[in-house]
């Protein structure tokens, strides 16, 4: 009996059939054969692509993180499926490889239909007309004050039309860094706002900042810094005011010197991922730079911030006694409103560090006691 025979008359295993071999590619007509090979699993086109093009090529993940300003997990996780990218990422993902800008627009729009047409309606770059308008001022405006209230609002009311043209939700803040005591510099406080819905159009309590805030860190640090509430993992620790899904911070510096920091805030969590967004934060924050006098501005060695209370708390402490607190030392020390805004600003800032101090102990106590359980 021949070994096929043979064969012929075993019984037939139980259990799944044999894997026949997958069909080659390499059987296909050359103008039928893809790209790429997509991995086994069921990932999505994108992600096929991503690793089919990223695959083994560390220094270019690392690029088009740096050039996304995410890190290099966020990339892994979009090339393995387990998290999708929001859309103003996947234009600029298209702007980080222009090697592969057909195929890689061709993928998005497959996987992700009318994304990329969506953000046609994006943020504009800055234009001519509000520099032209300032310079107009700085240079015709001559008392101080008046050229800072008006050099001021021309930028905040140009930057919510220009940022928010659609009405939904931005606030500009203006902090600047307070007296320097003996030791230096500790807070920062607001010093003008302006804002749509559902910010009101102007602040009445302008609480302290301090180094646990974003306008804090990037004093401190004396760069730019963004903050959104999606990526809990990959932002900074900081107080978050009431709004806010997302916000970004630039100095107001004249060389060596600070004189603030311009934050922008917008309830759309991923607002400041556009380049875009960005880079109109860092415009205003200089053209800002022209509303104030030399003596506004002080070294960034003087910076010594200490955190301050939350600011739900302190909004909600100014409030209730900040205006009878100046009414009362006004009256008692015979002085004008003004001069004793200044020293009820400088007591109430001595007090509320001594709260920051505990309150931020507290919470560093119940962090060190959650990792040692």
């Amino acid at each position: 009996m021949s070994p096929q025979e043979d064969s012929a008359k075993q019984p037939r295993r139980r259990g799944r059939p044999p894997k026949l071999p997958a069909r080659q590619e390499q059987s296909k007509p050359a103008h039928e054969q893809r790209a790429y090979t997509p991995a086994e699993d069921p990932l999505s086109l994108f992600s096929s692509f991503l690793q089919h093009i990223l695959h083994h090529d560390r220094a270019g993940i690392t690029h088009v993180a740096g050039t996304l300003g995410v890190s290099e997990n966020t990339i892994y996780r979009w090339m393995n499926g387990t998290s999708e990218p929001r859309a103003v990422y996947l234009k600029n993902l298209i702007e980080a490889l222009p090697e592969h800008r057909n195929q890689l627009t061709y993928v998005i729009n497959q996987t992700f239909p009318a994304m990329l047409d969506a953000l046609s309606t994006g943020v504009r770059e800055v234009q001519k007309d509000i520099y032209r308008r300032v310079m107009e001022l700085l240079t015709t405006t001559t008392e101080a004050d008046v050229r800072r209230w008006q050099i001021t609002q021309t930028i905040f009311e140009y930057a919510l039309h220009h940022l928010d043209s659609e009405g939904r939700g931005l606030a500009v803040t203006y902090a600047k860094v307070m007296p320097a005591r003996a030791d230096g510099i500790h807070s920062l406080c607001e010093a003008t706002m302006r804002g749509n819905y559902p910010w009101p159009f102007a602040l009445e309590n302008y609480v302290y900042l301090g180094s646990t805030t974003l306008a804090g860190t990037t004093a401190m640090l004396q760069r730019i810094q963004t903050w959104n509430n999606l990526e809990e993992s990959e932002r900074l620790q900081v107080e978050v005011d009431e709004f806010e899904h997302s916000a970004c911070a630039y100095p107001v510096v004249r060389g060596r010197r600070i004189s603030g920091v311009l934050i922008i805030s917008s309830t759309q969590p991923d607002f400041f991922a556009d380049p875009l967004a960005r880079e109109a934060v860092v415009e205003y924050a200089q053209l800002l730079s022209l509303a104030f006098p030399e003596e506004d501005f002080y070294p960034f060695s003087m910076l010594h911030l200490r955190p301050m209370p939350e600011l739900k708390w302190q909004r909600a402490e100014l409030s209730r006694s900040y205006i009878n607190r100046i009414i009362t030392c006004a009256r008692k020390l015979r002085i004008s409103r003004q001069e004793a805004e200044i020293r009820v600003r400088a007591d109430m800032e001595v007090e509320f560090e001594e709260i920051g101090r505990i309150q931020y102990e507290k919470r560093h106590a119940k962090k060190e006691n959650l990792h040692t359980k």
